[in-house]
């Protein structure tokens, strides 16, 4: 748990200033849970350029409660909750002048927001708060009040978290890490969203030992601790907690997934660097002569239009274009007889068995739909559902190659290629990522699409 805030102080020697505006976000990794913004008496007179920049004046403090008033709700809203600001020291540094005073000891751990963005986020030409959410395209609402900045750097954080493939993070703190009980298996899954995203499986020395991925997040894991199988046995024998990180799409989950398998490697993950995970597909056997058709299949010579990592997913996905799609499934399996398909007598075939439709039209009908997998541009985004709110998550490909993902609250995030790559976490292209954005685009609706210029 994280309790992100934001400090303004009276100004003048170091050692005497006072706390003249405070505002404190509980945040769990995910969402808001609790919040305290209050004006503070600071007792002494703030310095003419601090009421400038902050347009906090003596007047507006005069009937704010004093630090001693509200000590006790700040002991009680940061427990258990590892610090988190931008430059963060000097608000620590504050709490601790504070509480001094008061003759009370108060200790946190603590994450810079300053520090993560120089190591995630290079490059940037300033790293001042407003300047870098300017470039990323955060909008900062009063800038210089305590409020406005907190929530700025709730914003930076959740995007330095995206772009932590590393978990540099989270290894210092973590989200929803669970203490320990006695009844192990409850204790671990009674928090798990009912959400897409990725969960991460911890041995007892805070390594990550397995990443897996799901729509539902509570479900997939719930599985693996009610499975008897033996690879399964293995994970919840050396399990001792569980994190997560909600994506919003599958898409999302699915890319970051191998993403982070490849990066982190955890050693109970099947070793993916040198293997491709969606071996088996469908492929598209064209023929003028006479009628094209699909067949499930793997290691051929051409690619798949569609891929799976499963031979069942192929054939059932190929039934099930054959059906939705009003396909042959005389011309696609290799039925020979003189009699319609059995398509046809359900009204999932148009008849081309039987002459009612001709061989070109069912060509080219064929044609388009192996096509919905082609890249409508060079570049463009593929946007899907974000975690929640306005957010949308997105993915990224640039001249004919992926290279990232991320989320944006605002289309102006995404106008150009320029902040598009100032948000998103840089990614790898491995044909398992091909193959899971061809599947995609597949199913894509339009306004899905945004081509990049």
């Amino acid at each position: 748990m994280y309790a992100i805030l934001d400090i303004e102080a009276t100004g003048g020697k170091v050692g005497e200033e006072s706390i003249i505006e405070i505002a404190i976000y509980k945040f769990d990794g995910e969402e808001i849970v609790d919040q305290f913004i209050s004006l503070i008496n600071p007792e002494r007179k703030i310095d003419p350029f601090v009421q400038k920049l902050t347009n906090i004046t003596e007047k507006m403090v005069k009937t704010a409660p004093k630090f001693h008033e509200v000590a006790k709700r700040i002991v009680e809203i940061t427990e258990d909750c590892t610090l988190v600001g931008h430059n963060v020291t000097f608000d620590y540094r504050m709490l601790n002048q504070e509480f001094n005073r008061l003759g009370y000891q108060y200790e946190k751990d603590w994450i810079d927001t300053f520090e993560y963005a120089e190591t995630l986020i290079p490059g940037m030409p300033s790293y001042s708060l407003g300047k870098l959410c300017d470039s990323l395209g955060i909008i900062v609402t009063d800038r210089h009040r305590a409020s406005g900045d907190a929530r700025a750097t709730i914003a930076l954080f959740k995007m330095l978290l995206d772009k932590d493939n590393q978990k540099i993070i989270t290894k210092k703190s973590g989200i929803k890490f669970p203490k320990k009980v006695n009844n192990k298996y409850e204790k671990l899954v009674q928090d798990l969203p009912n959400k897409p995203g990725l969960y991460y499986l911890y041995n007892s020395k805070k390594q990550i030992i397995y990443i897996g991925k799901s729509i539902n997040i509570a479900q997939a894991v719930n599985q693996i601790f009610t499975s008897k199988s033996l690879r399964n046995n293995r994970i919840k024998r050396y399990t001792k907690d569980i994190k997560f990180e909600l994506t919003g799409s599958n898409l999302l989950a699915s890319i970051k997934e191998i993403n982070e398998i490849l990066k982190i490697k955890p050693y109970l993950n099947l070793d993916i660097s040198n293997k491709h995970l969606y071996q088996f597909g469908i492929y598209f056997r064209e023929n003028k002569s006479t009628f094209s058709r699909l067949e499930p299949g793997k290691g051929r010579r051409s690619e798949p239009f569609l891929s799976y990592r499963t031979k069942e997913e192929a054939e059932y996905n190929l039934e099930k274009i054959i059906s939705d799609y009003h396909l042959c499934q005389k011309i696609n399996k290799g039925i020979k007889n003189a009699d319609s398909c059995f398509g046809y007598t359900v009204d999932t075939c148009k008849g081309v068995c039987i002459g009612e439709e001709n061989k070109v039209d069912y060509n080219l009908r064929l044609k388009e739909i192996v096509d919905k997998t082609k890249y409508p541009s060079d570049s463009f985004l593929i946007v899907s559902k974000g975690r929640e709110g306005i957010e949308k998550s997105f993915i990224f490909i640039e001249n004919n190659v992926f290279v990232g993902y991320g989320y944006y609250e605002y289309h102006h995030q995404i106008n150009s290629v320029e902040r598009i790559k100032k948000i998103m976490t840089v990614a790898e292209e491995r044909p398992d990522i091909k193959a899971i954005i061809r599947n995609y685009l597949f199913k894509a609706k339009e306004n899905q699409i945004i081509i990049i210029e």
